[in-house]
């Protein structure tokens, strides 16, 4: 049989299994629309369908939730693989092999085999262990009320231990396919730490009684906690899926894309070109996707080739959009989902958590924007043609205006919970679409030259064509937003795992007075105190989250070490978003700075050169969060925020002046940037001794760059494209 037949007959079950998790997808979301409808209006079908038992109890709403975002996303990754298993098949090589020669060694020909059998049953096994998590999730659903209520008294049988083993397992293995293997080896060890094998046998404060396999499996999972734990998966399925479907549904309607024009045209028009569409797009896209890897990986596509394209180095390019995506997740009113969880965790309107993160985003995102600015300035990589900003362009996305304001309104007027806000901001998403749509194509809009409307004759046909292609553009975003929520549902339920387990043990309680008895430790014969706990705190956000999610690695060292922290007298917001900032900052620290490794991939850059690089630009983020403890106005908002706020920024701008070496004018020498730098720390925490400090420090940052502005002046650089005598190779 000729391999086109081959191909045809197996086009028809690959196209129903498409169609089956296209289907999942968008009910998914529809799943996700009904239940917030529900809460807000009631249940919209009564009289035709009775109401369901998952719209009063919260727990059989997140166990559905749960088993088709598990389900979902074991079917989309089987359609991806069933692509590459195919053309493998075909062409008789698997995706990962390549032809061996007479002269390889035995052990690695083995590998090849080995990696290409798993390339061909991996699709199976993912078919597979989507049926396992659709009828566990069934056993849990209809044993509801046994196992939240007598099973506790007259204990678990056998068969709902395996089912807790089972669903424990579905979770490790989505997020070790999703996220990588670190978070899910964090979930395998807490597990084989929670077990009395392993806990008896350690030391200090890891010691515990330990649990058998049985309690494990009833507090992992078929206990109706861990993996259904009720912060993380009612947030989860609820709060933080809203939010990402909306984001699947706006990337469908082109909102992205705009974004991205936005930015392209704004790189026309500024002397330091292309390289600000990543902070910009990175910025927008990195509030919503949770993740710095994968938010390097969708905007980094295209800008590190255009900003490459504009003659910066290979690692700068790649440094520019790692550090851009990993500080998106500081971005409110999402803030990468963070601020929907830290709302929760610590019990505070989620108002409060928006306001709170609004200062140290903009001092961070304006340190990364003039890091950005002044590195193009001092090698000279700058665009020689200009041309005026098209706001014509503008007029292409006024229409998502509206959701955007029904988004404000209902969050920071009506003060709704985010879950109602994102609801009615998806239904004003979709009504403002049917109605752009008509318009555009029935009234002939030209926002090219103005905007122009010209009418014309419609057919009933026409309109019923509109409608029904915005119908399936809708259905398309329904289906992408459950796909893209679906990872998270799985790396959500780990750390529900790890979290209940770690609780279980005792460790976070006994970590926690040991991280408050180090508060006693002297530096040098002076009281270490606050300081030494908020360092360790750092290095534990840090360590925390290397290779894993922001939002995941926030959860852990939230848990851990956030509370010895309040313990001393910090203020609970301003604990969180110091441990967050330095959680979001792992994905830039070496050794894994898992955004700067996809970065540096997609640039060709070398990754050391890469981490440097972006340590550089970056550097301000690792001082800020100690700058909002000594300055709590910062994060709880009053009048000394007026006087804080410019003066830590200055204080900032003082940093970014010492890391990059250069002052928009001239490059600066060690003893010039020594001097910036005690200027910033004085203006960043000089509130410690006496406000007066932080202001004069300020006033001569500014004064100083006032001087090399207007004084000393930027000459531009001769025609090589870099600086005459500097070497574009290091920022030094």
């Amino acid at each position: 049989m000729s391999p086109t037949n081959r191909r045809s007959e197996r086009g028809v079950p690959l196209r129903a299994f498409d169609l089956t998790t296209y289907a999942l997808g968008a009910s998914l979301t529809l799943f996700t629309l009904l239940y917030a409808v529900s809460l807000v209006f009631g249940w919209p079908l009564e009289g035709i369908v009775g109401e369901p038992a998952w719209v009063t109890r919260v727990e059989r709403y997140m166990i559905l939730f749960f088993g088709m975002g598990t389900a979902l996303y074991y079917l989309d990754y089987a359609g991806d693989r069933f692509g590459v298993t195919g053309k493998s098949a075909d062409d008789g090589a698997g995706d990962d092999v390549t032809v061996e020669s007479p002269s390889q060694s035995p052990d690695l020909d083995a590998k090849a085999r080995l990696r290409r059998i798993y390339a061909v049953i991996d699709p199976y096994v993912a078919v597979a262990l989507a049926v396992t998590a659709v009828a566990a999730t069934a056993y849990v659903y209809f044993n509801f009320t046994r196992l939240q209520g007598d099973a506790f008294i007259l204990g678990y049988n056998t068969t709902d231990h395996i089912i807790g083993g089972i669903l424990i397992a579905l979770a490790i293995d989505v997020t070790r396919r999703a996220f990588g293997t670190v978070i899910a080896a964090v979930a395998v060890l807490s597990v084989l730490y929670a077990h009395s094998m392993v806990g008896t046998q350690l030391f200090g404060v890891f010691r515990h009684s330990g649990m058998s396999w049985q309690q494990i499996a009833e507090n992992g999972a078929v206990g109706i906690s861990g993996v259904y734990d009720p912060t993380l998966m009612r947030v989860g399925s609820t709060w933080v899926a809203i939010f990402i479907m909306f984001a699947g549904l706006a990337k469908t309607y082109g909102l992205m894309d705009f974004v991205r024009e936005i930015g392209e045209e704004l790189g026309t028009s500024l002397r330091t070109g292309v390289v600000q569409i990543a902070v910009i797009s990175s910025m927008i896209m990195g509030s919503i996707t949770g993740s710095a890897a994968a938010n390097t990986a969708t905007t980094g596509s295209f800008t590190i080739p255009m900003i490459k394209d504009q003659g910066v180095g290979d690692d700068v390019a790649a440094s520019i959009e790692a550090v851009a995506s990993a500080g998106g997740q500081m971005l409110p009113p999402v803030m990468g989902v963070a601020a929907f969880l830290m709302a929760d965790i610590i019990q505070v309107p989620y108002l409060d958590i928006v306001q709170a993160g609004v200062i140290p985003a903009a001092l961070f995102y304006f340190s990364v924007c003039l890091a950005v600015h002044f590195t193009i300035l001092k090698f000279g990589w700058i665009s020689s043609d200009l041309t005026s900003f098209n706001w014509r362009l503008l007029l292409r996305g006024l229409h998502f205006t509206i959701p955007m304001g029904v988004l404000l309104v209902t969050l920071v007027v009506l003060r709704y919970s985010p879950f109602a806000a994102g609801m009615y901001t998806i239904f004003t998403t979709i009504g403002v679409m049917y109605v752009r749509n008509l318009v555009v194509r029935f009234l002939e809009v030209d926002l090219e030259d103005g905007v122009e409307l010209e009418t014309k004759d419609v057919s009933g046909y026409e309109i019923a064509a509109s409608v029904a292609r915005t119908t399936k553009q809708t259905l398309d975003g329904f289906k992408q937003g459950g796909i893209d929520m679906a990872p998270l549902v799985g790396v959500l339920a780990a750390m529900g795992v790890i979290i209940k387990l770690l609780e279980g043990t005792g460790l976070t309680a006994r970590v926690a007075t040991s991280i408050i008895g180090m508060s006693e430790v002297s530096l040098l014969g002076f009281g270490g105190g606050l300081f030494v706990v908020l360092f360790l705190a750092m290095i534990a956000s840090i360590l925390f989250g290397l290779g894993m999610p922001t939002p995941a690695a926030y959860i852990l060292v939230a848990i851990l070490v956030a509370k010895p922290i309040t313990d001393l007298g910090t203020p609970v917001i301003a604990t969180h978003m110091f441990v967050f900032y330095f959680a979001m900052l792992s994905a830039i620290t070496p050794p894994v700075a898992i955004s700067v490794a996809v970065g540096a991939r997609i640039a060709g850059a070398s990754f050391l050169q890469s981490c440097k690089q972006a340590l550089r630009l970056g550097a301000p983020g690792f001082v800020i969060p100690y700058a909002f403890i000594a300055n709590e106005s910062l994060i709880y908002w009053s009048i000394e925020t007026l006087l804080a706020f410019p003066v830590v920024l200055a204080g900032t701008v003082g940093l970014i002046v010492t890391t990059i070496g250069f002052d928009g004018a001239q490059s600066l020498s060690a003893i010039t940037r020594a001097l910036y730098l005690v200027l910033a720390l004085i203006a960043m925490f000089g509130s410690i001794v006496h406000i007066a400090f932080q202001v004069v420090a300020a006033a001569a940052i500014i004064a100083a760059l006032l001087h090399a502005r207007y004084v000393v002046g930027y000459d531009l650089p001769n025609n090589t494209g870099t600086e005459s005598g500097m070497d574009p190779t290091t920022l030094d």
